[in-house]
């Protein structure tokens, strides 16, 4: 392999992308040792149902909507015109689909998480959003719409029978209904495992698909700033959610710090305590955003993260979320520990960001020289001992800028 395809490979990860779970597990130790050392007496309730298309186009059609699929995952993942009408083809020649993997919310909410492409494209086609396209088989039905008209008189020269029409709508689907108080932990390995033939969704796009609302629009919004793809040399790719998870890894980390995260399904609302259960926490964190409780830190952080990538790329340059290679050669990816750590501390330092810029850059020096600190970056990264030890480096090194 050369050495520009080396770099090019390079800039599509980063330090600790292996903890975003998916396609990464097959080298790690079984889920389901992991799950129950973590929850040995975890509640598993799944249950099977079935409907036909036209019921859940129904439920997604009601105000609120009984069943989400989640829009910010097509965008990377969408179907060709191909796809989606050799998928209506085989609805009529009577080809039976595939199970539905579906995770219930406490609202009785469907979140579609295996099975997003077939529900949007028969929702796509039935509203009339494409017609029919390079057949192989029912080759007559090319460019053939629905059905003859749309609800306010769009009309079509070619579509399908009323026949056919009721042969998409009568489709009988057979859905896995993971219901509550099944942990999300082992709803992530339940969804692993039933995608391992094909592409297998990591834990954040998954996270992504089960938790939108505020928390999703949130990330959506501060990974789309200029500061953060510059701040970051727009190595981190928004593939995969990885850009998302890096930012709700800061989040988390800087609410548990500040003592704001909250356990909003927990009575009396209790501050989150990380324990090394790292999906635990980004969950409960997500949640947190998503509830009226964590509405004013939802307005408030975006202006805030960024100002403080600015402030990171301007006192601190280039690289800054790098773990420098001691042993020279190719500079190493963007650090995930790194990331969150220094963003941290700058945002706790952004008052003095300006006055102090000299005496932050050589504390933040000294911070990459410091055997500890980069241990704790580089080895267990998500374990509670290595997550308190370089939070507490951090903080007492911004206790020392700030009484500078």
């Amino acid at each position: 392999m050369s050495e520009d395809k080396q770099q090019t490979n390079l800039e599509d990860t980063f330090e600790g992308e292996e903890t975003l779970g998916g396609e990464f597990r097959d080298n790690a130790s079984p889920p389901e040792t992991d799950t129950m050392r973590i929850y040995p007496d975890a509640l598993v309730n799944i249950a099977s149902e079935s409907a036909s298309v036209f019921q859940l186009k129904r439920k997604r059609e009601k105000i609120p909507p009984l069943i989400k699929l989640d829009p910010d995952f097509q965008r990377y993942a969408v179907w060709s015109p191909k796809q989606k009408s050799e998928l209506i083809e085989s609805i009529l020649m009577g080809i039976p689909l595939p199970l539905i993997y579906v995770k219930e919310d406490d609202k009785g909410v469907y979140i579609i998480v295996d099975g997003r492409q077939r529900l949007t494209t028969l929702f796509q086609f039935m509203n009339h959003e494409f017609s029919l396209r390079k057949l192989t088989i029912l080759t007559s039905l090319n460019g053939a719409y629905f059905s003859e008209s749309t609800k306010n008189g769009t009309k079509f020269e070619t579509y399908l029978t009323q026949a056919q029409q009721s042969k998409i709508e009568d489709c009988p689907l057979t859905l896995h209904v993971i219901k509550p108080p099944t942990h999300d932990r082992i709803t992530f390995d339940l969804f692993d495992r039933v995608n391992r033939g094909g592409t297998r969704l990591n834990n954040q796009e998954m996270r992504n698909a089960i938790y939108q609302g505020t928390a999703t629009l949130l990330l959506n919004a501060l990974v789309n700033l200029d500061s953060f793809k510059k701040a970051t040399e727009h190595a981190i790719k928004p593939d995969r959610m990885k850009d998302k998870y890096l930012v709700l890894r800061l989040i988390s980390f800087y609410l548990w710090r500040k003592k704001k995260l909250l356990d909003v399904k927990e009575k009396g609302s209790p501050f989150v305590e990380y324990r090394s259960d790292l999906e635990d926490f980004l969950a409960k964190t997500m949640i947190f955003l998503n509830d009226p409780a964590g509405s004013t830190f939802c307005e408030q952080f975006p202006p805030l993260f960024d100002k403080t990538m600015n402030e990171c790329l301007t006192v601190l340059g280039p690289e800054c979320f790098r773990i420098p290679n001691q042993g020279g050669g190719a500079r190493r990816p963007i650090s995930m520990a790194l990331f969150e750590t220094v963003s941290y501390m700058i945002i706790e330092l952004l008052d003095v960001a300006q006055t102090h810029q000299k005496l932050i850059t050589k504390k933040f020096k000294s911070l990459l020289a410091d055997e500890n600190f980069i241990h704790s970056t580089t080895y267990n990264v998500d374990s509670h001992i290595s997550i308190k030890k370089r939070f507490e480096i951090i903080e007492s090194m911004i206790e020392e800028i700030q009484h500078a």
